[in-house]
């Protein structure tokens, strides 16, 4: 998860802990409850204002895995702020208009998340 504050030209990004959540068991609705709290907590301890979730492929050679639909279903339900999904067209043509470098204190798992949340950057 990354967080970003300001906008294109004027931002900051946050270094917020847990850099990303696990989902133990996915059929465990336990533990799928577990996940939902801990990551709508997250939202809401550090007054997340939009989450952006980078849209994924359904079918083909690299179509995503039925748990990260699950994980994504998730996020798309949260209703305290707006969510949106970022076709990867779409965030590839804001990076051309508006280029940047991603943080090199970013770890490499997180670059594809500083590109979406930057995407939507106003």
């Amino acid at each position: 998860m990354v967080l970003l504050r300001g906008s294109k030209t004027d931002f900051v990004l946050l270094d917020v802990k847990p850099r990303k959540l696990v989902l133990d068991d996915d059929e465990r609705p336990d533990a799928v409850r577990g996940f939902q709290d801990a990551l709508y907590a997250f939202f809401r301890e550090n007054s997340v204002e939009m989450v952006a979730i980078k849209k994924r492929i359904k079918s083909g050679k690299y179509a995503g895995g039925s748990i990260g639909f699950k994980l994504e279903g998730i996020a798309q339900l949260y209703t305290d702020c707006r969510v949106v999904l970022c076709h990867p067209q779409t965030i590839m043509a804001s990076l051309r208009r508006c280029p940047t470098r991603v943080p090199a204190s970013l770890p490499k798992y997180q670059q594809a998340a500083f590109e979406t949340a930057y995407s939507v950057l106003p």
